[in-house]
């Protein structure tokens, strides 16, 4: 239940010694460098000059994934190496747990069910235990199947069948039916990440439009993901082909934060359009709308990492800010924030986990609060 992110590594692979150079001899470890550069001639050791190899200059971040850019073409627009995981493949999925991982498909049921079953071959001499049934050609046929991945319906076994057809829905630990929903929607939820990656575009990627042909999309941009963009597109749309974004008409408005952009939350009544963005110390709101250029109205600093924010769909300027240390609070904008809620742990059990998440319901003053344990609904009227 608990996900969190690995501490961060220095981008560096270590090298015992500068590059290029051949040891002639390593006794006891004397002799070797660790994490200096050494620079000198012929001259005696004492006029060597030793520059640590850990230098901002020297060391840069290589980019190893592709990242999707928005408003790029498709022919320009980095695609993934991976193909989208098909989830209509669970099938052969299931098949590959229950073959690879047969203790823990079969553990429980066949600790229940050897007793009464016998896999070794009958002699004529030895007699298997009494009241047991003997599977010896079943087992044979199994592993027929399994070491030559023979045509099930071309060598058929009379007492497999028997068998499947009388203990096939009590014999899995798991089964089966719940076993191939969770796949399914498991696959499904891999296929949607890899088509398009949200932590790619640091997480926040937002579309407000304006009519049915016009509108605003919102995403963060630059090196360090902190540079929040408005930037007006028209949608186009064709009889053969599928309809796509032209952002030729107009540059973006662009605002530089001081943290990268984790989500963007938006809503729009009455062609007004509010936006918060959060950080993770660091939430802002901006206000906009088709005639009207953004406009940020106010900044809030959180002692705690936030988690969430969320944007009023009833009233415009209210805004939901949840945070690691378990608080909620409804911040109005120019007026400050209000504390609705405060839980020092998990809702439901101890998962370890400071992610939490609240937006606001139907009511304007009725709130969703969640995390990894469950959601609860709060009343901002009742203490």
């Amino acid at each position: 239940m608990d996900y969190q992110f690995p501490e961060k590594l220095f981008p560096t692979f270590y090298n015992c010694g500068p590059p290029n150079l051949v040891l002639k001899h390593i006794a006891e470890g004397w002799g070797s460098y660790e994490g200096v550069l050494g620079q000198g001639g012929a001259g005696p050791l004492s006029s060597w000059t030793f520059t640590s190899r850990r230098q901002v200059q020297g060391q840069l971040w290589c980019q190893t994934e592709p990242v999707p850019v928005p408003l790029l073409s498709p022919r320009k627009a980095p695609q993934g190496y991976l193909k989208p995981p098909d989830p209509l493949d669970f099938l052969s999925h299931m098949q590959n747990f229950f073959m690879d991982n047969g203790p823990d498909a079969f553990r429980c049921m066949s600790e229940i069910l050897g007793d009464n079953m016998y896999f070794k071959k009958a002699k004529t001499k030895e007699k298997y235990r009494k009241g047991s049934v003997n599977m010896w050609k079943t087992k044979c046929y199994v592993d027929l199947l399994y070491k030559y991945n023979v045509c099930p319906m071309t060598y058929q076994s009379m007492s497999l069948n028997k068998y499947c057809s009388l203990m096939s829905d009590v014999i899995h630990d798991i089964p089966p039916e719940l076993l191939g929903s969770l796949l399914y929607e498991e696959l499904t939820e891999q296929r949607d990440h890899m088509q398009f990656n949200e932590g790619a575009t640091g997480g926040a990627l937002a579309f407000v439009p304006f009519s049915q042909s016009e509108g605003c999309l919102l995403y963060p941009g630059g090196l360090g993901m902190n540079n929040l963009n408005f930037h007006k597109v028209a949608l186009e749309f064709s009889g053969e082909r599928s309809s796509c974004v032209d952002a030729s008409s107009s540059e973006p408005v662009s605002f530089q934060l001081k943290a990268p952009i984790r989500q963007i939350s938006c809503c729009s009544l009455f062609s007004d359009c509010c936006v918060a963005v959060r950080s993770d110390y660091l939430c802002g709101v901006w206000r906009f709308s088709e005639r009207n250029e953004p406009c940020l109205l106010q900044v809030v600093n959180t002692k705690a990492a936030a988690t969430c924010v969320s944007v009023s769909p009833h009233i415009l300027g209210e805004v939901l800010v949840a945070s690691e240390s378990g608080a909620a609070n409804l911040w109005t904008v120019g007026r400050g924030m209000q504390k609705v809620r405060v839980e020092e742990s998990n809702l439901y059990f101890n998962a370890k986990s400071s992610w939490r998440w609240c937006e606001f319901s139907a009511h304007p003053r009725v709130m969703l609060y969640a995390d990894r344990t469950g959601a609860e609904l709060t009343d901002f009227r009742v203490k």
